[in-house]
């Protein structure tokens, strides 16, 4: 169904994602022993880590994503969404 998805999103044929896919898995994490409902938390060094990977890593590696959005919705689509925009307004101040 994700494949489906994306093929259907970026108008690419389900062939050509799946010719070069070499693995795949499907995970329900609320039933997962150990996630135990969770994918993605929080833990005493995740500020650190965010702080580390939020800035730039050289000239031209930046990182994004749910787990370095410093907002109450962390694990969540949307905090992919917000670190993704503050990431495009990152390197888009660095461009001016």
């Amino acid at each position: 169904m994700g494949l489906a998805s994306l093929a259907e999103t970026f108008h690419l044929s389900l062939y050509y994602l799946t010719s070069d896919l070499v693995a795949s898995r499907a995970i329900n994490w609320a039933n997962d022993p150990f996630a135990r409902g969770a994918y993605s938390y929080a833990t005493p060094k995740t500020r650190e880590a965010q702080s580390l990977l939020g800035g730039r890593a050289g000239d031209a590696v930046f990182f994004s994503g749910e787990a370095l959005s410093r907002g109450r919705d962390m694990g969540t689509v949307e905090a992919a969404l917000v670190s993704g925009l503050d990431t495009v307004r990152t390197i888009l101040a660095a461009g001016q």
